[in-house]
């Protein structure tokens, strides 16, 4: 694998969580309390404010790196969040869901719906449904107002106290000590409170989580399946304590009542189901080491892993050909082509499953960094523009954008790329600083300048 290939891949798929972050997370937390309202006893939260507060701590994660962000375990994700999102009428919220890089079996909800999975919950549910059951119970918790009910009851919030919060459950979860699972409370006197949802706040999400899940065409039995595991583990003492359960309180009762409702059928349609591709796939973005027991595609992507590329080719391509238009083979496939250096087969499977699912963010972005790492960047080009139109807030499109114009020798659009990417990283004072570079550029030209000049009052405003 070259160099340069190396250095794009390193980029699209950041490494493991450290404690080093979570300790850098803790200690700059503060500085959010100044940016959003609090919401105390007698405010009213609308959506709006809401959802600002849940975004600029989703933001703080995403700058931990703390969140997974592969494209293709990332649109999985929300994919299901968003089947079951689909039950509800007249819906108000933008919700997001992601994957939290931390090993505890956890799940919480930030305001506006910002849905937090850790990957060891995701690891220990067998099927999308019993997936779906804890997404579905998360968003129920959003709808029914359960935590900012508790957040008006209990003073003075914001994303700082949230944060905090979050920095010591996973510190907490890094040292093997059990942490809290949702992100609601307050910190009163400097000690952390935490607020536990209620068994009624929790049977009512039950309740609402099993109707979304059956519209959705989820086995609401999953539901309770879900709850067999978190009982199995609770009992036997597993993975350091549940943190899932201190503050989702299970009991028989709860179970009792979640089976009766619980329906039988399944529900309606044919879902494609990927979630044990999707869980393994998982274990190989996030794992530096996978088991050399498991389902046929966790063997090649532990053979992949391992740097046996030889080994992987013969068990993927065994795969692929079974199914080549199952995107999970098809990327495992090419991206161990693309270590054997077979750069023009690896492009071929990009562009048969883009003829596919035309315009394809996930194989545009694969595609794309081929390209790049064959230096071919006049076609990526084309490739970079039509994402950037398509999807203008992935940060990813103009950190690639960026690395085609440098390699171009165009400094006036590398400085506009790096600019955004900076923008939409939450660091204005960059951004700014790189279009006043732009300003200066010898190859700018007009609409370059007056694009610049826009963007940079934009931000000064």
């Amino acid at each position: 694998m070259s160099q340069r290939r190396r250095q794009l891949s390193q980029a699209s798929f950041p490494g493991r969580l450290t404690a080093a972050l979570l300790l850098a997370l803790s200690t700059v937390v503060c500085a959010a309390s100044s940016e959003l309202p609090s919401l105390g006893e007698n405010s009213s939260i609308n959506i709006e404010r809401e959802t600002r507060l849940g975004r600029s701590v989703y933001e703080r994660l995403l700058a931990a790196d703390l969140v997974e962000t592969h494209p293709l375990l990332d649109r999985h994700l929300n994919e299901l969040g968003f089947r079951l999102l689909a039950g509800i009428d007249n819906r108000v919220r933008g919700y997001r869901f992601f994957i939290v890089r931390d090993d505890s079996v956890n799940a919480f909800a930030l305001p506006g719906g910002y849905i937090g999975i850790n990957r060891g919950l995701i690891r220990h549910a067998n099927t999308q449904h019993q997936l779906a059951s804890v997404m579905a119970h998360e968003i129920a918790h959003v709808e029914l107002r359960h935590g900012l009910d508790m957040m008006e009851k209990s003073g003075e919030v914001n994303s700082a106290t949230i944060l905090t919060m979050l920095a010591g459950m996973l510190l907490g979860s890094v040292d093997s000590q059990v942490g809290s699972a949702v992100m609601f409370g307050s910190v009163a006197a400097g000690q952390q409170v935490m607020i536990n949802f209620t068994r009624e706040n929790e049977y009512e999400a039950d309740r609402f989580g099993i109707e979304l899940m059956y519209d959705a065409s989820f086995d609401t039995r999953g539901m309770v399946e879900f709850f067999t595991i978190m009982s199995k583990l609770s009992g036997s003492g597993g993975v350091g304590g549940i943190e899932y359960l201190s503050t989702h309180p299970l009991d028989n009762n709860r179970i009792a009542e979640a089976t009766a409702r619980a329906r039988n059928d399944p529900g309606k349609g044919d879902q494609v189901d990927d979630y044990l591709l999707f869980r393994d796939y998982l274990r190989y973005v996030s794992s530096d080491h996978l088991p050399i027991h498991g389902s046929p595609y966790l063997l090649a992507l532990a053979a992949l892993k391992a740097a046996e590329y030889e080994r992987a080719d013969q068990m993927l391509s065994d795969l692929y050909r079974v199914n080549n238009e199952n995107i999970w083979y098809s990327i495992a496939y090419a991206e161990c082509l693309e270590h054997l250096d077979r750069e023009s087969e690896a492009e071929l499977v990009y562009r048969r499953l883009l003829d596919i699912f035309p315009g394809d963010y996930v194989l545009s972005v694969r595609l794309l960094h081929l390209l790049i790492a064959s230096d071919r960047n006049q076609s990526a080009l084309i490739i970079a523009r039509r994402l950037e139109i398509e999807f203008p807030r992935e940060t990813q499109i103009y950190f690639l954008l960026s690395e085609i114009y440098k390699s171009l020798q165009r400094p006036a659009l590398q400085k506009m790329a790096e600019a955004e990417y900076h923008r939409l990283n939450g660091n204005p004072r960059q951004s700014i600083r790189l279009y006043d570079e732009v300003l200066k550029q010898a190859d700018a030209d007009q609409a370059t300048l007056s694009k610049a000049r826009e963007k940079r009052q934009l931000l000064l405003n």
